[in-house]
């Protein structure tokens, strides 16, 4: 991967992760507001943790010598846990994040930093996969209103 390609392929990291942290705050505030308060705690982790990656994509891009560029993903919101538990999965398993990300980590031969990095995104991601994958069977096996019973409270 050329420099160019590096800095390009973190610039658009950190725009997705500042687009999906600013989407998560909002189903925080959202779900806190339906007295969800279990999930919106998850949320609200869920938002400084990709606003932690993005800041270390825009560093990085700056210790490479390269520009931070601004941009916004446009981000679907969601009124219902279940809708963005679904849309969670679905964004893993269309995008293939994840894989994609450990393609890119096996790529950086030449940049230990930049890979070290990658890889903990792969890390990231793969926890917080695993932590849908878990809560959507959940569902399955106590059911939908029960779950939310479950998410009452602070």
């Amino acid at each position: 991967m050329t420099l160019d390609e590096k800095i390009k392929m973190l610039n658009d990291y950190a725009i997705a992760w500042y687009s999906s942290s600013q989407a998560d705050y909002i189903h925080e505030a959202t779900f806190r507001g339906q007295g969800f308060g279990k999930f919106a705690d998850r949320c609200k982790e869920e938002a400084e943790e990709e606003l932690e990656e993005a800041r270390k994509c825009t560093e990085r891009v700056v210790a490479l010598g390269g520009k931070p560029v601004f941009g916004c993903i446009e981000q679907p919101t969601f009124c219902e846990i279940l809708d963005l538990l679904k849309d969670w999965d679905n964004g893993f398993k269309e995008q293939k994040g994840v894989e994609e990300l450990e393609k890119i980590a096996a790529s950086l031969t030449d940049d230990s930093i930049t890979r070290k990095l990658v890889e903990s995104f792969v890390e990231c991601e793969s926890e917080h996969r695993a932590w849908v994958a878990k809560h959507l069977g959940i569902i399955e096996k106590i059911g939908y209103e029960n779950y939310l019973i479950e998410q009452l409270g602070d």
